[in-house]
């Protein structure tokens, strides 16, 4: 009985001494780290202050507020015990943004996209502050297929590296035009369809764009006159051919009749262009209001033949003779645009060139675009810039032919001036494909907020954490870069099938235009 008594006793005096040790070791609070840094993004755990986790140690700040997908600095309280510590937490950010590759075809005499244009998908916590190509803007002397290093870098200075594969193609090729044959006309050319037997292919391009030059042809008198086929691929290969066309008057007077020649007037004819341009209209509703606007001025780039015409001008003749003629100067092409707009219920209006040049105006538009205003131009003849001109700033616009009085417009996208008016660049590089479009973005930026330390009290409220305001300082950051709108290809299947009715505008002009 005295052995059990005995062992008893030694037993209740190990668990004394053992209690009386654990609690000794959570209230010394040996092995606390008084200053810690997580990835942003990552939990908040006790366990990250300690090498080895004392039971009972716990935060007595409420750390469920703490955002930690933003870097910041945080003073917390951590206790165990009897005994509490304040403690620092760094949440940081050393991760490089994310990005997907996306793959590229063009043509090696094509102007490169943007290092923008080439990646998707992009996400960063702290936000991504810059891109751009490894090596600079890629240049290739021969097709092929390559990986392109692009760089993707956000505001902490942290970047990576997105290979982006492109697919060079060195067309030297020029579309081949088949089926052109000699034309007859007696009568009104509006019976002419001059691309009837007509075809075009090409090596690489599956749609080159063919026009006809028919400048030379005088409608009201007879004779024999030269028409020239016009067939230009995506590398910018350029094939003519050249036919005839006869012209036959069936009496003496039918060159004075309005409605059988084309003397190079604006009025062709009184058909009804709204009729005309609801049906193409019909072809060129796309997803949204930029894409549908982009798709309307590269028809009319497209399908129009620059030519300089005499007369006074009225929109709805310019209008008539772009959708039946298709040719005509940049008042025409500048009626086309804004009748298709018009019914695609996209606000819009008209910019003079000022001054003139050569004593002639120019006419474009400015289009309302996700709620901002931009230049937008079809006109097809400049050399130095075939494209089309589209959400294009003031500054991206900025060339001898469009200078005019901002004074008379509202303030434009890209933060211009009310009255502001280009100047011409000191150099003007030609350009393959027109300017991308633009949506701004912003550089995001870590401001931790402010706000005085808790003072520790003996009550049981729970601390809430208190943002420190040492902020981290961005080391390489940049300013972000836009994304550019993509051009749509294919009419989505939901076109409408009503449309807005347009209004009309009944201005007229005297002036020449190119």
């Amino acid at each position: 009985m005295g052995m059990k008594r005995r062992v008893l006793s030694i037993v209740v005096l190990i668990l004394a001494v053992l209690s009386i040790a654990l609690i000794a070791a959570c209230d010394t609070l040996n092995d606390l780290k008084t200053d810690v840094t997580i990835e942003v993004g990552s939990p908040i755990s006790i366990d990250a202050f300690f090498e080895n986790v004392p039971e009972g140690a716990q935060f007595l700040t409420d750390v469920s507020g703490i955002n930690t997908n933003e870097p910041g600095v945080y003073q917390l309280k951590i206790g165990c015990g009897k005994k509490s510590a304040d403690v620092i937490l760094r949440i940081e950010d050393h991760t490089p943004p994310t990005g997907e590759a996306v793959p590229q075809t063009v043509y090696l005499n094509w102007k490169m996209p943007e290092a923008t244009e080439v990646i998707a998908n992009l996400f960063d916590f702290s936000g991504v502050a810059l891109v751009e190509y490894q090596d600079g803007v890629p240049s290739f002397t021969d097709g092929g297929e390559y990986q392109v290093p692009v760089v993707v870098t956000d505001v902490y200075g942290n970047s990576g590296v997105i290979m982006v594969p492109f697919t060079v193609i060195n067309d030297t090729t020029a579309p081949v035009i088949s089926g052109v044959h000699e034309l007859e006309l007696e009568g009104n050319p509006d019976q002419l369809d001059f691309y009837e037997g007509v075809t075009v292919v090409d090596d690489y391009d599956p749609e080159p764009i063919i026009s006809v030059d028919e400048t030379e042809v005088d409608y009201t008198k007879a004779g024999k006159y030269n028409l020239t086929y016009r067939a230009v691929d995506k590398a910018g290969n350029i094939a003519t051919v050249t036919t005839t066309i006869t012209v036959k008057i069936a009496d003496a007077n039918a060159k004075n009749k309005k409605s059988g020649g084309d003397p190079g007037t604006y009025y062709v004819g009184d058909g009804d262009p709204y009729a005309l341009a609801r049906k193409i209209m019909s072809g060129l509703y796309r997803k949204n209001d930029v894409e549908t606007a982009r798709a309307i001025f590269n028809w009319v780039h497209d399908n129009l033949w620059f030519r300089l015409l005499s007369g006074t001008r009225n929109y709805e003749h310019a209008a008539y003779r772009g959708f039946t003629k298709r040719s005509g100067d940049c008042y025409v092409y500048y009626s086309c645009c804004k009748m298709l707009l018009d019914i695609a219920g996209i606000e819009n209006m008209r910019v003079d060139r000022s001054p003139k040049l050569n004593g002639k105006i120019h006419f474009w538009l400015l289009v309302k675009l996700n709620g901002e205003w931009y230049h937008c131009d079809a006109t097809e003849g400049y050399n130095d810039h075939p494209g089309v001109w589209f959400m294009c700033t003031d500054a991206q616009i900025n060339d001898r032919y469009h200078k005019f009085n901002g004074a008379l417009y509202p303030p434009r996208a890209g933060g211009s001036k009310e009255f502001a008016s280009p100047t011409p660049l000191p150099t003007e590089e030609p350009s393959v494909t027109p300017s991308p479009s633009v949506s701004p973005s912003v550089t995001p930026t870590v401001q931790p907020s402010e706000g005085p330390t808790p003072t520790p009290s003996e009550s049981n409220q729970t601390p809430t954490p208190t943002p420190v305001t040492e902020t981290p300082t961005p080391t390489g950051a940049a300013e972000p870069t836009a994304t550019p709108v993509p051009t749509p290809t294919d009419a989505p299947e939901d076109t409408p099938t009503t449309v807005p009715q347009p209004t009309k505008d009944t201005s007229s002009e005297s002036s020449d235009g190119e």
